[in-house]
C-alpha cells in the first residue's frame, strides 16, 4: 500500500512530478534529504511559525508553559 498523502510523497510530487513509490532509489534518497534539512518540509501545513526557546529567550519571552 502506497500512501499518497506523506510529507516525503509531496517533496516527490513537487521536484520529480511523480509520487514517492514510482522513483528510483537515488530519487528516493534525495527525496528524504530535501525533507529532513528544508525547514519548508518540517513545518505542519495547519502550524503557525514556531519560535525557537532561543528565540524565545532573547526576545524576553517565557521558555517553558507557566501554570496557574
Amino acid at each position: 500500500m502506497n500512501n499518497l498523502n506523506t510529507t516525503i510523497d509531496k517533496v516527490a510530487m513537487s521536484e520529480f512530478d511523480m509520487h514517492y513509490h514510482q522513483l528510483g532509489d537515488n530519487e528516493k534518497q534525495w527525496c528524504h534529504d530535501e525533507m529532513v534539512n528544508n525547514p519548508k518540509w518540517l513545518k505542519k501545513d495547519w502550524e503557525k511559525p514556531l519560535w525557537s526557546m532561543a528565540d524565545k529567550w532573547k526576545a524576553g519571552l517565557p521558555i517553558y508553559k507557566t501554570y496557574k
